[in-house]
């Protein structure tokens, strides 16, 4: 049993060291005119002049040495005389940095509304979550309060409400932030009246996060 345990630590080491490079040992056996008798690491040849072996160039013979290029660069060896390459560099893979996704944690309030700071093109705002709602839902008054010119850039239309129809704007946002996510681009309906209800944070933007409620907590993730 502990001879057999013993051939095993010895086969794994050898199967290790096996792994582990040394670079290339060149020596040179023999100079002949414009030939060199070289070898690396356990490989022999005669090369001439211009010629390679095992990514080792004879370059010239001067002087009763052989001007090897190893490691892309020269060494001159004299008969019997070697040289040891350097080991390939390895880089060290590192791992992947996972950025962490942003997310926003809201409570609701004693009415169960899950209500939230947050900005529309820079400018503060408090949002109301209401998945309810298609788009993100404003007043006329609150719009013009961010500087929001829903006039030019809206699409001008009808909503019915218990109220009756209400003329509305539909848009883009250029930017809206709740916590740390951002979106671009984010629909917004503009109502034509001048009430002060809260702007409802609705599917345009929560339709593009993710979104888990437990109870009286909400989270808000980015995808």
């Amino acid at each position: 049993m502990v001879y057999r345990q013993r051939r095993l630590f010895s086969i794994v080491i050898s199967c290790l060291l096996a792994n582990i490079s040394y670079g290339q040992e060149v020596k040179v056996l023999g100079l002949f005119g414009d030939r060199a008798f070289i070898k690396v690491d356990t490989k022999s040849a005669v090369i001439r002049i211009g010629q390679s072996h095992q990514n080792v160039q004879l370059k010239s013979i001067s002087n009763q040495k052989a001007i090897l290029l190893v490691d892309n660069k020269d060494i001159a060896l004299g008969l019997g005389d070697s040289y040891q390459s350097a080991p390939p560099v390895v880089e060290e893979k590192k791992p992947a940095v996972v950025k962490p996704k942003a997310s926003v944690t809201i409570f609701s309030n004693l009415s169960d509304q899950f209500i939230t700071s947050g900005v529309i093109n820079g400018r503060i705002v408090s949002f109301v979550v209401d998945t309810g709602a298609t788009s993100i839902s404003m007043s006329r008054k609150h719009a013009q309060r961010l500087g929001i010119d829903f006039r030019a850039k809206g699409k001008e239309g009808l909503s019915s409400t218990a109220n009756g129809d209400v003329k509305h704007w539909q848009m883009m946002l250029n930017s809206v932030k709740v916590g740390a996510i951002t979106l671009s681009f984010v629909e917004a309906n503009i109502r034509d009246t001048e009430d002060d209800l809260p702007i409802l944070l609705g599917m345009s933007f929560l339709s593009r996060v993710k979104l888990e409620q437990s109870g009286q907590k909400m989270v808000i993730t980015e995808k």
